[in-house]
């Protein structure tokens, strides 16, 4: 087995050239940091560079710090430049888009190459798949999506490709399909963790639909009222439920007879959030056919009249809290099943990539 590399544009590149790339996040911040490298990033910064003291850079120590200004040498930007060695350095600079920016535009200007920082990276020699879990790792969603690829960043799933390599080196094609086979599961949930899982809550007017939205998301997301047709469009909240982050989307009330051609298009749009749904609750208990289908009876304060006595309904009512703990419990056990009938399928490698399952 194989890993497929990245292919940046430095493949087409001259050998030795300088490349730049900015490494940390764009956007506000206090401090922003340039990377510099190549055979010549000494003397590419040098020509921009003007450090205090009688020292250039070229004859700094290996890890060195020096503050000075860019461009100007006497009115330029004050900054700071960490000679990492003769081929790596770093430019700290003003947080902020403009000022990494403009150091960015000065060294392209005297001949350095500007790179992403996947591209950076691989250039340096890091793995496709570590590429990969930083990358997804500024999108996860919740803690425990976080903590599942940083056990990927940290070598878990290449690991278990080379342990899968080395079993069919060995001529072990049934073990190699096994562990395979464990891996593909557990990127069911992998290819979800950049994520949300859509959860659509469903049912007829004044079931209770908003209110029980507010009772999950904690505070008043829904407008609330004893008018039907109130909710008129997809009303979405992202929350987190034991770890996992979900959008949960409050619809428009069913009925056959819409009070109007907006109540009617906010209806339209229900039925297919919910065809697009991981999981829908069916608030009233009712009209659950579907795998993807909770069944849920709200306003169980109001006494028998409000409960339902299908087997498989949640009742809750969000008037004294009854019943939302457990429908919360009962939504990620539908989402993420594997957490409950294999617990450890997702506690060491996870595939979490389209690449990485082409691959598997």
């Amino acid at each position: 087995m194989t890993v497929e590399s990245f292919s940046g544009s430095s493949a087409n590149r001259p050998v030795g050239f300088v490349r730049v790339a900015l490494l940390t996040p764009p956007g506000r911040g206090a401090l922003a940091v340039v990377a510099v490298a190549g055979d010549g990033a000494v003397d590419t910064i040098a020509q921009l560079f003007h450090p205090s003291g009688k020292f250039p850079l070229a004859e700094r120590a290996d890890g060195g710090i020096a503050f000075g200004r860019w461009g100007d040498p006497v009115g330029g930007e004050e900054l700071v430049v960490v000679k990492r060695s003769d081929k790596s350095l770093e430019v700290h600079c003003h947080g902020g888009v403009a000022a990494s920016e403009a150091v960015m535009r000065s060294l392209e200007a005297v001949g350095a190459v500007r790179q992403p920082w996947q591209e950076w990276l691989a250039a340096g020699g890091a793995p496709p798949i570590e590429i990969e879990a930083r990358e997804a790792l500024a999108k996860a969603g919740g803690p425990k999506a976080a903590r599942i690829l940083s056990r990927q960043l940290a070598g878990a799933l290449q690991a278990e490709l080379d342990h899968v390599a080395s079993l069919r080196r060995a001529g072990d094609e049934a073990a190699a399909g096994a562990v395979c086979d464990r891996l593909v599961r557990a990127g069911r949930v992998g290819l979800r963790l950049t994520r949300p899982w859509r959860v659509v809550v469903a049912g007829e007017v004044n079931a209770g639909k908003s209110s029980l939205v507010n009772a999950l998301a904690g505070y008043a997301r829904s407008i609330v009222s004893a008018e039907p047709g109130t909710t008129r469009d997809l009303l979405e909240t992202r929350l987190v439920l034991d770890g996992w982050e979900i959008d949960l989307v409050d619809t428009a009330g069913l009925r056959d007879e819409a009070g109007g051609n907006v109540e009617r298009a906010g209806i339209e749009r229900a039925v297919a959030a919910a065809a697009d749904a991981d999981l829908v609750l069916r608030v009233g208990g009712g009209g659950v056919g579907d795998p993807r289908d909770l069944a849920v009876a709200t306003k169980c304060d109001l006494g028998p009249s409000g409960l339902r006595s299908e087997a498989g309904v949640i009742h809750t009512s969000t008037v004294t809290g009854a019943g939302i703990a457990e429908l919360a419990a009962a939504i990620v056990r539908r989402l993420v099943p594997e957490e409950h009938e294999e617990p450890t399928l997702l506690t060491g490698p996870v595939p979490f990539t389209e690449r990485q399952m082409r691959l598997l």
